[in-house]
C-alpha cells in the first residue's frame, strides 16, 4: 500500500511540472519580486516547501513519507488570480487579508479540491489537501479500494524577498518620503541631563538647521535654542546642550540614569509629546514592562516595550517603577500593536563619555518612594518639547 501512495503523489507532482510557465522565466519573476517588493500581495514570494502525505482506509492509516519540493514561486498574474509558477494545477485566491483558498484542479476527473488556509506574519502557511476520490479512481483503476484516500500536508515557508528586503525597502520607502515631502517644521522629545545637556534620538534633530526646546522647569512659553555636541547615528542618539544666554539651568534633577539592564517583565512608564497635532501639547504618560531584552531582529541595543509610543514619543525617556531612566524611545513596530522600542542607557553613556563628560550623567534618584502620580509631577518638568526646523 505505500508504493501505491507513492505513485499517486508522483502522478500529481509530475502534473504541477508540466504545467505552462508564466511569467517567461524564473530570473525574471525574482526581478519582479525586488522591484516591487512594497507593492507585492503577502502571498507572494518564494517558498521553501515540505510535504507530508499518507494513506488510509476505514481500517487502518498506512506510514507516510516526507518529501522537500523544489522552492516554489507564487505570483499575482495580469488577471489577479495568484498562481504557482510552473505549475497551471494550483491557484490560490484570497479571501481576505491574510486567508487564502488553496485550490488544486485534477485533470484526470476534472475535480477541483479546495483547502482554506492563514498566511501567518506574511511568511509561513500550511495547506492540507486530499486526492479526490474520483481522481484515486482515475490514478488507481482497477487497484483502487473503496474508502481508501491520499492526504498531503503542505508547508509554506518564504525565503524571498525576505524579512531584511522587507524592512530596508520600508527605509528606502521613508528616506525618499522625507527627502521629497520633509516638513520645514518637525518635533521630537528630549531629557535632560546635568549642565544644561539634553538627550533625544539622532532621527529626531537629523538634517535640521535649528533646533529648540521647550519645557524647561514646566515652562512652555520660552524656547531655548541648542546645539548638537555629539551623535551616535548607529544607535540613534544626539546629545545636546542649551546655547541659549538666558537659561539659568534645570535645577535638581530627581532621575537616576540607570548603569544596569532592565530584566523582562519590570513595570516601565514612559514621558514624551506625541503627534501634537492631533493629541495636544500636554505631555503624555503610557505605562507597560519590559517584553524583550533585544529589539527589532534581536538588536541588543534596544529593549522592547509594551509601552505605546506614537510619532512624537522619539527621544523621550523610558523609566523603571522606581523612576530611573533605562532607555531612549526609538521607534515603534509598524506590523504590531502595542510594540516599541527604546535605547538601552549603556549606549548613552557611550555617546556622553565620548563628547562630553560622565559628569553630566544624574545619578541621584530622589523620588523612587514616590507613587507614580508623584513620579510623573515631579519628572515631567525635566522632559521636554524638542523643536527642529529646515
Amino acid at each position: 500500500m505505500k508504493k501505491i501512495i507513492f505513485l499517486t503523489f508522483t502522478v500529481l507532482i509530475a502534473v504541477i511540472s508540466n504545467a505552462q510557465i508564466m511569467p517567461t522565466s524564473k530570473v525574471e519573476l525574482q526581478i519582479y519580486y525586488k522591484d516591487n517588493i512594497l507593492k507585492l500581495d503577502p502571498i507572494e514570494g518564494i517558498y521553501d516547501v515540505a510535504v507530508n502525505q499518507w494513506g488510509e482506509n476505514a481500517f487502518t492509516r498506512f506510514p507516510g513519507e516526507s518529501t522537500e519540493l523544489d522552492p516554489v514561486m507564487i505570483y499575482k498574474d495580469k488577471n489577479g488570480s495568484f498562481k504557482w509558477y510552473g505549475n497551471d494545477q494550483v491557484t490560490i485566491k484570497k479571501v481576505s487579508s491574510n486567508v487564502y483558498n488553496f485550490n488544486v484542479f485534477y485533470s484526470g476527473s476534472n475535480v477541483t479540491g479546495t483547502t482554506r488556509f492563514i498566511l501567518k506574519e506574511g511568511r509561513f502557511f500550511e495547506a492540507p489537501t486530499s486526492i479526490p476520490d474520483r481522481q484515486l479512481r482515475y490514478d488507481m483503476g482497477r487497484n483502487y479500494q473503496a474508502g481508501f484516500q491520499v492526504h498531503f500536508d503542505y508547508t509554506f515557508s518564504k525565503t524571498y524577498p525576505s524579512e531584511e528586503m522587507y524592512y530596508r525597502a520600508k527605509e528606502e520607502e521613508h528616506r525618499v518620503a522625507i527627502e521629497n515631502n520633509t516638513p520645514k517644521q518637525w518635533s521630537g522629545t528630549g531629557f535632560a541631563l546635568n549642565d544644561g545637556y539634553i538627550v533625544t534620538n539622532y532621527h529626531v534633530i537629523d538634517g535640521a538647521k535649528s533646533i529648540s526646546i521647550q519645557g524647561v522647569k514646566g515652562n512652555f512659553d520660552t524656547h531655548y535654542a541648542v546645539t548638537i555636541v555629539g551623535c551616535d547615528k548607529n544607535n540613534d542618539l544626539a546629545l545636546l546642550k542649551i546655547s541659549d544666554s538666558n537659561f539659568t539651568g534645570f535645577g535638581p534633577i530627581p532621575y537616576a540614569i540607570s548603569n544596569t539592564t532592565s530584566e523582562v517583565g519590570e513595570d516601565v512608564f514612559v514621558l514624551g509629546y506625541p503627534l501634537t497635532s492631533t493629541m495636544g501639547d500636554e505631555i503624555k504618560l503610557t505605562t507597560g514592562i519590559i517584553s524583550s531584552r533585544t529589539g527589532f531582529q534581536g538588536d541588543v541595543a534596544l529593549y522592547q516595550i509594551s509601552a505605546p509610543i506614537q510619532p512624537g514619543n522619539s527621544g523621550g525617556p523610558l523609566f523603571d517603577k522606581k523612576g530611573n531612566v533605562i532607555g531612549i524611545v526609538s521607534a515603534k513596530h509598524s506590523g504590531a500593536e502595542n510594540v516599541g522600542y527604546a535605547i538601552k542607557t549603556m549606549y548613552l553613556r557611550n555617546l556622553v563619555e565620548s563628547c562630553a563628560n560622565a559628569s553630566i550623567i544624574p545619578t541621584n534618584n530622589t523620588i523612587s518612594t514616590l507613587a507614580l502620580t508623584g513620579k510623573v509631577k515631579k519628572e515631567k518638568s525635566f522632559v521636554f518639547f524638542i523643536n527642529c526646523s529646515k
